[in-house]
């Protein structure tokens, strides 16, 4: 009996995992936020490389995309679900948009600060 239920714990735990990468392919390949934040992703990505980042600044730089992208996809969670509960214009509903929309908005104007303080320089030794 501890067998099956073991088995079944992994079946739902690789199910689960299975569920994350659809949802995250999802997010990348059918939203526009979500397409916009992957490449922007990519281009920060090819200039780290690019500027040879240390480990620290490569940790601050991951950090940064991690928090965008991971409120971004709240974000997106939360609209598809504020949608599907109430179709027609709510207050409330307008709220959680508007306070979920600002998280992203303020972990990217942090980001691109971070951004600056990082890459200015680096890009100043390089004239």
């Amino acid at each position: 009996m501890q067998t099956d239920l073991n088995a079944n714990r992994a079946q739902s735990f690789a199910a689960a995992v299975a569920n994350a990468f659809h949802g995250i392919i999802d997010f990348f390949r059918l939203e526009r936020n979500g397409r916009i934040q992957g490449l922007l992703t990519i281009v920060v990505l090819v200039a780290s490389a690019v500027l040879r980042l240390s480990s620290m600044e490569w940790i601050v730089v991951l950090l940064c995309i991690c928090g965008v992208l991971g409120l971004e996809m709240i974000n997106c969670a939360l609209e598809h679900l504020c949608n599907l509960v109430q179709r027609d214009y709510h207050p409330l509903v307008k709220k959680i948009k508007d306070v979920s929309a600002g998280a992203v908005l303020v972990a990217s104007i942090i980001s691109v600060v971070i951004g600056f303080i990082i890459f200015i320089p680096k890009i100043f030794a390089l004239i």
